[in-house]
């Protein structure tokens, strides 16, 4: 199979697995644990990744159902020294239909004197260095059974595999990266050295289907970090710094629904002032005219700020996809002219038509829509 071909079947893949409803409306958060089982992760003098990151989870997991049971909904995608596959980590989370996504790891490299913590979200950043770790952590997909057929001829060691993370933008990108902020800031807080908010394409981010971070909490190769994340000290005060930044992220979170009515809770009427939209969020029958801003492979929360303030948007479904527009217009002309209002904020901003509810090419539209 050559390299564009495979790169289609991988990109084909990365749509799948959208996310069922949450259970109750809590916020939910989903602890991840890396590694585990059969897999130690990375090695220290005296200890395994696997073990610190677990201990440090739990008791960060322990904080919030002692402080926010009712509140947070809580979910592990392991709690005990087991194997789970990366992309049923990912998938533990959109089933869950998570609210927030948090991947724990501890770092390792040759030089035994770098140290330091770091919060990652996805993405391509050019360093050679956020690479390397995205390609290390990766790598446990190798331990999985027929991982080239589940990962598509994914390889986590080449370069080249890499490029699909260009080709799918990640919708939570800019949650992501607060949440990740909350997060490093109170590590920083703790006395750690500061190896600031990055971004790298690791794999089990790439799938989730909300805000997902991962930390990697120090360097094991590190004796001193070693010794630190070995502490009960030092694993309360990683787990203390999680914790807050969970609750800094739920309390905006929750203000900012306070403030912002369900998408279809009730009648909403177009900043042209053309047209309702029904009760259900859904244009009225007959054709109306439309302007795409957002597509992605799960719903998207009415009071998430990638509508960037919008008021009058609508969602249809089309395959597996979700797509949002703005407004519902009884002409062409109106909706190019709301486009243009929009393009500043969503540059990729474009016109479609749908009849009931549902897209139709635009030129059946026109054709439809002549007296």
């Amino acid at each position: 199979m050559n390299f564009l071909h495979r790169l289609l079947v991988v990109s084909t893949a990365l749509l799948l697995s959208l996310p069922t409803m949450a259970e109750d409306d809590r916020f939910t958060v989903v602890l991840d644990p890396g590694h585990g089982g059969k897999d130690p992760g990375a090695l220290g003098k005296t200890s395994r990744e696997k073990n610190i990151v677990l201990s440090v989870a739990k008791k960060v997991g322990k904080r919030l159902q002692d402080n926010h049971s009712k509140d947070i909904r809580l979910i592990y995608t392991r709690d005990k020294d087991v194997f789970i596959e990366l992309e049923q980590r990912a998938k533990i989370a959109n089933n869950a239909h998570a609210d927030i996504f948090i991947s724990i790891h501890a770092d390792c490299v040759d030089n035994k004197k770098v140290h330091g913590a770091g919060t990652f979200t996805m993405g391509m950043n050019k360093e050679k260095s956020n690479l390397e770790v995205a390609k290390r952590e990766n790598s446990v997909m190798l331990l999985e059974d027929n991982y080239q057929q589940k990962y598509a001829g994914f390889d986590p060691s080449s370069v080249e595999s890499y490029i699909i993370f260009e080709l799918m933008q990640n919708v939570n990108m800019e949650n992501s990266i607060k949440l990740a902020k909350y997060i490093q800031n109170n590590l920083v807080a703790q006395k750690r050295t500061d190896r600031g908010v990055r971004q790298a394409p690791y794999w089990v981010l790439h799938r989730t289907s909300m805000p997902a971070v991962l930390i990697e909490l120090g360097f094991i190769s590190n004796l001193e970090e070693e010794k630190y994340m070995n502490s009960e000290k030092g694993q309360n005060e990683l787990a203390e710094s999680i914790y807050q930044a969970i609750c800094s992220y739920k309390k905006e979170h929750d203000k900012l629904r306070a403030s912002v009515k369900n998408l279809g809770s009730q009648p909403q009427v177009s900043q042209a002032g053309s047209e309702e939209v029904s009760e259900n969020g859904q244009p009225v029958s007959g054709i109306r005219y439309s302007v795409q801003i957002l597509t992605a492979r799960s719903e998207i929360k009415a009071n998430d700020r990638q509508f960037k303030g919008q008021r009058d948007v609508i969602c249809y479904k089309e395959k597996d996809l979700f797509k949002y527009c703005c407004g519902s217009y009884l002409t062409e002309k109106e909706a190019i002219a709301r486009k243009n209002e929009l393009k500043k904020s969503f540059p990729d901003a474009f016109v479609i038509a749908l009849k009931d509810g549902v897209r139709i090419p635009l030129t059946q539209a026109r054709a439809e829509s002549q007296p």
